[in-house]
């Protein structure tokens, strides 16, 4: 029997879309997998929301720890969890060879990167995917959900430069990277700025300048050609463009406010 935990969020509803698990957990419910044996479990039950993690972080290191102190005890054939690049400090150049430096990291990578670490010592079958931005349908934080919906624009920096993976892959590159038997993978795709997501995603030019230096991310992974990638990407910036548009293009537009991502 296969398990998901965190079904309710974004990467797990999206899961949900393309394959069949028999038992789905979130922090409701999660108690309830106590005890239980499984063939497969895919874990992306660990909060999204980078802010509050880092503005609460005893309250967000107590719910990881909570969320282990739960798998301690199940038993499972291959146990699969979903991660963040946000477990590097500096995520520029860097691949699945990379060590994560712990000191100074803040709260939100560095209680991801003790759910990795739990997972790497209790499962001996486990793959630990790294994911960095995301795009895809039922999307509900970021830029990218931000520039659909006129939310706070004027607190995104056009300068900033991301990656944005394109999430209705995202069962078929688990699968892809399993069947290699890796332990570790970056899904990523080829870094875009915040000003050509708005210019070629949404088709409006946008210049917005915040006094702090913008952000940048450039994971990369040693695995690109595997999934029919090149050089160290799976994707390319012009893939992501078109997951923006087709976004952009299908999406509707949501009532409530973006969360920072």
């Amino acid at each position: 029997m296969n398990s998901l935990i965190g079904f309710s969020g974004f990467v797990g509803g999206t899961l949900l879309k393309q394959a069949s698990f028999g038992d789905l957990y979130r922090s409701t419910n999660i108690s309830e997998i106590e005890g239980k044996s499984f063939d497969l479990v895919v874990c992306a039950g660990a909060p999204a929301q980078k802010w509050i993690a880092n503005r609460e972080p005893e309250a967000d290191r107590q719910k990881i720890e909570a969320l282990i102190t739960h798998l301690k005890t199940i038993q499972c054939k291959t146990f699969v969890l979903i991660s963040t690049v946000d477990v590097f400090k500096s995520p520029i150049g860097v691949d699945e060879d990379t060590p994560v430096d712990e000191s100074g990291l803040h709260a939100y990578g560095l209680h991801r990167r003790l759910l990795e670490t739990f997972v790497e010592s209790h499962f001996p079958n486990h793959l630990i995917v790294r994911l960095p931005g995301l795009v895809g349908p039922g999307l509900r934080k970021n830029v990218i959900f931000d520039f659909l919906n006129d939310n706070n624009l004027q607190a995104i920096d056009s300068r900033g430069v991301f990656q944005f993976y394109p999430m209705i892959n995202l069962w078929y590159d688990i699968q892809t990277a399993l069947d290699a038997g890796l332990k570790l993978v970056h899904l990523t795709a080829q870094a875009v700025s915040v000003a050509d997501i708005s210019q070629k995603g949404f088709g409006k030019p946008f210049t917005n300048t915040l006094a702090n230096a913008a952000a940048t991310y450039d994971m990369q992974t040693k695995h690109a050609q595997l999934f029919g990638g090149t050089g160290r990407y799976q994707y390319s910036a012009r893939e992501t463009v078109q997951a923006v548009r087709a976004y952009a293009q299908s999406e509707p537009l949501k009532a409530v406010s973006g969360a920072q991502a």
